[in-house]
């Protein structure tokens, strides 16, 4: 695979799994000091990811810039797609060079933001001091001028194909995690995934949980504990 470097002033970090482009302006970021140290980003998380992928697709987003992706793609089974979004457009051309320089063949990426309903909404991408805010950028009501950019909002289910089976959803979203499981009523439906969700302070996990047995009564989704800032929730079992 061909590797085209974006156009902003970039380095490129190596871990076990892999390796990342971080731009220049997300340096400072957490997740990129990690990885510009050669560590790996909640390693604890991408196992039991690993673990629940079967023979299935895997859905992973936002991607940042796709510090996941190696992992992910590499545990997958042979003709399984592990479908990416990242809407941050230095977070894109990011991921699109980390999928470029480990040649991960079976990534779908988009330059999308994912939720409920398709449409364009502002990601707010710098803080008021004009710091980018690389992982951490989300969607706002309204847009700010400077500090926000428009971005298409698309449904997983119109993210992932109709025929796939998803085995694995994880949503770090700044949020917005439930909006994208509103739009994901066929790719849950259908595939009964783990679903893996970052927790903020202001979420109730067991508030998620009532909302995807409510969304999905089939797959009786329980609430099964946290690692890593991130909240897991199981199919419990079928009620066919």
């Amino acid at each position: 695979m061909s590797v085209i470097p974006p156009d902003f002033p970039h380095s490129t970090a190596i871990n076990a799994h892999g390796f990342y482009c971080i731009p220049g302006t997300f340096r400072k970021r957490e997740v990129a000091q990690m990885l510009l140290k050669g560590e790996v980003n909640e390693p604890r998380t991408l196992s039991l990811m690993r673990q629940f992928a079967g023979n299935g697709d895997v859905v992973s987003g936002g991607a940042f810039v796709g510090d996941f992706l190696p992992f992910l793609s590499r545990s997958l089974k042979r003709g399984a797609y592990l479908h990416s979004f990242e809407p941050n457009p230095t977070g894109f051309a990011a991921t699109t060079m980390t999928v470029a320089l480990n040649d991960l063949t079976n990534v779908r990426l988009s330059p999308v933001a994912v939720g409920n309903e398709t449409g364009v909404l502002p990601l707010l991408v710098a803080d008021a001091a004009g710091k980018q805010m690389g992982g951490t950028s989300m969607i706002v009501a309204e847009a700010q001028e400077g500090r926000t950019v428009d971005v298409e909002i698309v449904r997983i289910d119109d993210l992932v194909p109709a025929d796939r089976k998803v085995s694995v959803l994880q949503l770090d979203i700044e949020g917005y995690e439930w909006q994208a499981l509103e739009g994901a009523p066929q790719t849950i439906g259908k595939g009964h995934p783990l679903i893996v969700l970052e927790t903020l302070a202001a979420q109730d996990p067991r508030e998620i949980e009532k909302k995807l047995r409510a969304l999905c009564p089939a797959a009786d989704y329980t609430f099964m504990g946290m690692i890593e800032r991130n909240a897991f929730y199981k199919p419990f079992k079928s009620k066919k």
